[in-house]
């Protein structure tokens, strides 16, 4: 595989990698990518607590936080693990990839930057709150919000801190950078647009509630939800308001912009299709639950996420529902699309993949529990386990190593002790070598265990001294011969 993770800076999305949270620096939410034609779930990978981050997919690897504390990275074909680096927190933060590097947040207060390849540490800073926020990489420059208040810009290289801004609450927005500018939310109720370089304020808008929402740059303007149950265009040179919608509930999704229309959730169970130009509303699509899941834009789709565990599938021009998949936990990750396949997260643990068929694995290689001495011509039992990623049953293919075999004994259910006995016949020493095989026929690789049996001998020391106690004047020569003492 040729990882070249600095493509997306030198030559554009050309290949339409989605490295960052909504796609770009502008927040688009936006791919020219192909999806699929089905909702059939691909692979899926199973973390050990929510998964509310959203993945970045680059160059064949998804990458992707969960609330186990842990930053994974995945095959994005098979979603197999490559690696995962383990914060002291929650991992929300949304990562972002940028020239072999991975930047995100973690509730342990730090930002982290690991190398692409092997998840080894480059550096890490410390803020003094959760970092939620997920990071904007642009210029050798890192940005990102604290619940410390703060806006930091790190060096992208060290994490030495080039400018901070206050705010006057947490900050759980996440940047767009855009023509030397950052813009992000605040809870204190502000959008805030400050100089990319030095970190001064241009302008403020202030809302009524909290600012949860990444804003989304398209034609000079910004959008975004507040907890203000409104969402708003602004001019983005002055901030000054160019229209508002009212929801009937708060709005943390964060915007996507396609085709001269905003399209953002709700959580008044709705997602929204908004005229860029005036506001206007061109259709709803009710999930049932709460919508604070950003939507991605593409292949004329839209794809969300709720939090009555849906994953919904939508026509991009009229709202029409083409496919929902139910999860077993409310889903506020947002989906990502790359080579034809979408990606997202849930609060069932999990991280899913839909693509127009089901990639099948192989059983995991078998565990073997067992002696590994023993005597000839004694039944030994040996355990052997296999754990199959899609819980298909598996078969179990044994050669003892004097000979026999046992021909794929089964069908077992995936990862469950099976107990298989054994009688070597003769002495030495013996290779157990076992695979597995799942239903569809996929192979594990091969594991081996040696087993012992040696020559059967008498213990010339427990039956010499047995023949003192009827002859104990033996014990005399015997002192003599071999000057026993």
């Amino acid at each position: 595989m040729n990882l070249s993770f600095s493509v997306f800076a030198r030559n554009g999305d050309k290949d339409n990698s989605w490295p960052m949270f909504r796609h770009d620096l502008l927040h688009s939410g936006f791919s020219t990518d192909e999806t699929p034609d089905t909702k059939i779930v691909t692979w899926s990978f199973k973390t050990n607590d929510f998964v509310y981050s959203s993945p970045a997919v680059i160059d064949g690897r998804v990458f992707i936080g969960s609330d186990d504390g842990k930053m994974y990275c995945l095959d994005a074909d098979f979603g197999d693990e490559l690696w995962n680096f383990s914060t002291g927190g929650w991992a929300d933060s949304s990562p972002a990839v940028f020239d072999g590097k991975v930047y995100f947040g973690s509730v342990d207060n730090y930002t982290y930057c690991v190398d692409v390849f092997d998840g080894s540490l480059i550096w890490d800073f410390q803020t003094g709150g959760w970092v939620y926020s997920s990071p904007a990489v642009f210029d050798g420059k890192v940005y990102i919000g604290s619940w410390d208040k703060n806006v930091y810009c790190l060096d992208a290289f060290n994490g030495s801190k080039i400018w901070s801004f206050k705010t006057d609450d947490n900050v759980f927005s996440s940047p767009a950078v855009f023509d030397g500018k950052v813009y992000i939310g605040s809870d204190d109720g502000n959008m805030y647009c400050l100089n990319a370089e030095n970190g001064n304020e241009i302008w403020n808008l202030s809302t009524d509630n909290w600012v949860w929402s990444s804003p989304a740059i398209s034609d000079g303007r910004v959008f975004f939800g507040s907890g203000d149950c409104i969402i708003y265009c602004l001019d983005a040179e002055t901030g000054s308001r160019l229209w508002t919608f009212s929801t009937d509930h708060w709005v943390d999704s964060s915007p996507a912009i396609f085709d001269g229309k905003v399209y953002i959730g709700s959580y008044d169970y709705y997602i929204y299709c908004l005229n860029a130009e005036n506001g206007n509303e061109i259709w709803k699509f009710s999930t049932g639950n709460h919508v604070d899941s950003s939507p991605t834009i593409c292949d004329d789709k839209v794809y969300i996420g709720s939090w009555g565990g849906k994953i919904f599938c939508l026509d991009a021009y009229n709202g029409t529902e083409l496919w929902n998949h139910k999860t077993a936990d409310e889903v506020r990750s947002s989906p990502t699309v790359y080579n034809g396949k979408v990606y997202i997260g849930s609060g069932d643990n999990y991280v899913y993949c839909f693509g127009d068929e089901v990639v099948n694995h192989p059983p995991k290689v078998p565990k073997i529990k067992g002696p590994t001495q023993g005597v000839k011509d004694k039944e030994y039992y040996y355990i052997f386990n296999s754990k199959d990623p899609e819980d298909d049953k598996v078969f179990f293919y044994i050669k003892w190593g004097d000979g026999h075999i046992e021909l794929w004994d089964g069908p077992h259910v995936s990862g469950q002790d099976v107990n298989i006995s054994h009688i070597f016949e003769k002495e030495g020493i013996f290779t157990i070598q076992a695979k597995a095989k799942d239903e569809k026929g996929l192979e594990s690789d091969w594991i081996e265990l040696n087993v012992t049996i040696p020559r059967y001998r008498i213990d010339i020391k427990i039956n010499i001294f047995n023949l003192f106690e009827f002859f104990p004047n033996m014990l005399l020569l015997f002192r003599y011969l071999f000057r026993f003492k």
